[in-house]
């Protein structure tokens, strides 16, 4: 599909506070988006608590700081898993990536695209809040999801990302993601209860593609640094962001294109 950086879809995964489950969204999804014969990069934009290789169960002893101090290239830090999936790990505990400039965000992307002009999509997996360097990230982006839980405090927080978003007239490609939610219908009356809010204050509609269901067998695989997209294929919390893949798809106008190519993966799952 993609042979060139310019058709490379960029797709920003995002929230306004941490602990709500975003890089477990971030990671299973780009699982299912390859699981439909796509190349799928991931890029761990949370510069300064990086955990993706973790979920992944991936060894790296090399990662993006090691781009921005000028010591290593992109190609040198990325590690290709065993899932078929190209991830660029982001930094632990190197506070002074927190604050990286618009400028070296912007060249990351960059470097990434360029050295790997084959990817069909690359997901960037943004550090929690509303940092310079997060927004710098977002800005990249085709397509952005904001992850959100239905608690006070992820509702604020969200909101605040979806104002400054707004500012910049961005919101006609931004997602809301309901995560941990009981069942779809209640995904989706919260989905609809922040659109309204942001219809009243922000004379703007957000849009909405899936929701993700709270699953405890998600917290299981983690301990176990599996994967239930590679090692429970057929289970609820699989089938569920497989359907987010799907959605994700129809939304970038590849549904069609990747319809014949998948078939056979459909029957296994």
């Amino acid at each position: 599909m993609s042979q060139s950086p310019t058709t490379t879809r960029i797709i920003g995964i995002a929230s306004g506070k941490g602990g709500v489950g975003k890089t477990t969204v971030a990671v299973n999804l780009a699982l299912a988006l390859s699981r439909q014969n796509l190349r799928v990069g991931l890029l761990d934009a949370d510069l300064g608590l990086a955990n993706s290789q973790i979920l992944l169960g991936v060894n790296a002893p090399l990662n993006v700081s090691h781009v921005f101090e000028g010591s290593k290239s992109v190609t040198d830090v990325a590690v290709e898993t065993s899932h078929g999936l190209l991830l660029i790990p982001g930094a632990s505990g190197n506070q002074s990536l927190a604050n990286i400039t618009s400028v070296q965000a912007t060249s990351l992307i960059d470097q990434v695209l360029q050295s790997y002009p084959e990817l069909d999509v690359l997901l960037i997996d943004s550090a929690a809040g509303l940092s310079s360097a997060n927004m710098s990230f977002l800005d990249t982006c085709d397509l952005r999801l904001l992850v959100m839980q239905d608690e006070p405090a992820s509702i604020a927080d969200v909101y605040g990302l979806i104002k400054l978003e707004s500012r910049k007239d961005r919101l006609k490609n931004l997602y809301l993601l309901p995560n941990r939610v009981t069942s779809a219908a209640n995904g989706k009356a919260l989905f609809d209860k922040m659109n309204l809010v942001c219809m009243k204050f922000l004379e703007q509609p957000v849009s909405y593609l899936a929701s993700i269901l709270q699953d405890e067998l998600l917290s299981k695989v983690t301990r176990k640094r599996e994967t239930v997209i590679e090692h429970y294929p057929t289970s609820p919390a699989a089938k569920n962001f497989l359907n987010l893949a799907h959605a994700l798809l129809s939304e970038l106008g590849e549904s069609s294109a990747t319809a014949t190519r998948q078939e056979p993966q459909q029957e296994q799952v």
